[in-house]
């Protein structure tokens, strides 16, 4: 799990170049009676450093489920880096190319994992 507790933590990533780059991002809030489904779609198209989960609200906790990034572009790679920041401290937490048509994969239970065009793994990060 990736867990969000302060209303400045989020996830953010860089990408290298101007490759076309989807992501998907799945969570659930906690507030202290309440749980609540969420999810986040983000399209990037150019190097730069995007927020893919925003903070959660005041008094809630965001535990994110999974963290899905591809690799759109036909020939292209693209160095993705996820960062998770406090709003002060900025944490690396994996750093790979992807080829084109490959996938980063974050899922609670199984960690960060590299597929192929094809859904298979090619590794853990």
């Amino acid at each position: 799990m990736i867990l969000l507790t302060s209303t400045s933590d989020k996830i953010r990533l860089t990408t290298s170049g101007a490759v076309t780059t989807d992501v998907h991002a799945s969570f659930v809030d906690y507030n202290g009676t309440t749980v609540t489904p969420g999810r986040q779609n983000t399209a990037i198209t150019t190097a730069t450093t995007t927020d893919v989960v925003g903070s959660p609200g005041t008094s809630t906790q965001r535990n994110v489920k999974s963290l899905h990034i591809r690799n759109k572009h036909a020939t292209t790679s693209q160095t993705v880096t996820v960062i998770h920041t406090d709003g002060t401290t900025a944490c690396e937490l994996v750093s790979v190319t992807l080829p084109a048509g490959y996938t980063l994969a974050f899922d609670e239970g199984a960690g960060f994992r590299v597929l192929d065009s094809y859904g298979r793994v090619q590794g853990n990060t």
